[in-house]
């Protein structure tokens, strides 16, 4: 398989609920989960090209062809992964003196420098210099809005929370691939939507995005190579049959995956609730995932995304 790394530079805010149960007009995250990256592209597929475009993405993810993962934060030319979920070992002493320190850092520089420091940290328990490491790519704001009645009532006020990226900041995304072909027809979805926005509240503005590509060596040496653990990529769930072996072993965070789907006639579907293996998870065992149907809205099926990738880690 191999990999292209795609930026989004955002040129307006960025609203996408945290899909978590929260009120999701208030509350907001700074990244885009692959499954809502892989529903904005079945959208625009279908805008497009019709429903046979959609069929063919889903079957392209279903068949291991095409793979995703989340995106996360870059700053300037160094992209940032989510710090691996692997605890300290039962020989480490943790390093009290630095304890704030170790709690700010929430993203790690994707090299190969950082990763095998961290990969001593969890060794020793002495924390590594972090002054270099970007902690804060967003600033984060809520706007008040007015919704206007159309049958004469009161105007009402409702307020939305979302993020602007700082300067030089932004979030990017992997994209697996076996057939170039098949790529480029995910970054030109992706530069479509650019125009129209990603994730909520897009109707106002939300969500615009430039796009372009990127390479990073550590990622492409490292993805899905064979090491003594994997850290996942993809906020995604094992299929029933491969549950048992995927977690054990592992260190993982679980989220929420809920939300709802918007129907061309209007209706507004509740889509299944699944809970998903964050991204950073650490696992000693990969697994495939599915594409789950997770509603239907009378014309097709509705899919939520979980295949994953995985990089390689000595942990």
């Amino acid at each position: 398989m191999y990999y292209c790394i795609y930026k989004l530079k955002f040129t307006a805010p960025l609203h996408c609920g945290r899909g978590d149960g929260a009120v999701s007009l208030t509350n907001t995250s700074m990244t885009l989960h692959a499954d809502t990256v892989f529903s904005a592209l079945c959208n625009e597929a279908a805008l497009m090209s019709g429903e046979d475009a959609v069929n063919e993405l889903v079957e392209l993810c279903n068949n291991g062809r095409l793979c995703l993962s989340d995106t996360f934060p870059f700053y300037d030319n160094d992209l940032y992964l989510p710090i691996p979920l692997r605890p300290l070992k039962e020989t480490a002493t943790f390093d009290v003196a630095n304890r704030k320190q170790i709690k700010a850092v929430q993203w790690l520089p994707a090299s190969q420098e950082y990763f095998s420091a961290f990969s001593d940290y969890i060794n020793t328990g002495t924390m590594f210099d972090t002054s270099k490491i970007q902690t804060e790519f967003i600033t984060s704001r809520t706007d008040v809005k007015s919704c206007i009645s159309r049958n004469g009532k009161d105007t009402v006020p409702f307020e939305i929370s979302c993020v602007e990226f700082r300067e030089n900041c932004g979030l990017y995304g992997i994209i697996g691939y076996e057939d170039r072909e098949d790529m480029e027809f995910v970054l030109t979805l992706l530069k479509s939507i650019g125009i129209s926005g990603i994730g909520g509240q897009t109707s106002r503005g939300f969500g615009k995005f430039t796009l372009n590509t990127t390479e990073n060596n550590f990622l492409e040496e490292n993805m899905n190579k064979a090491k003594n653990s994997y850290m996942l990529l993809t906020s995604s769930m094992p299929s029933s049959d491969e549950t048992e072996n995927a977690v054990n072993g592992a260190f993982y965070n679980l989220i929420r995956r809920g939300g709802f789907s918007y129907s061309p006639n209007n209706n507004i579907l509740k889509k299944q609730t699944q809970y998903y293996l964050v991204s950073g998870s650490v696992l000693k065992h990969k697994f495939d995932g599915d594409v789950f149907i997770v509603g239907e809205n009378g014309r097709h099926n509705i899919y939520r995304y979980s295949k994953p990738l995985f990089l390689g880690v000595d942990f």
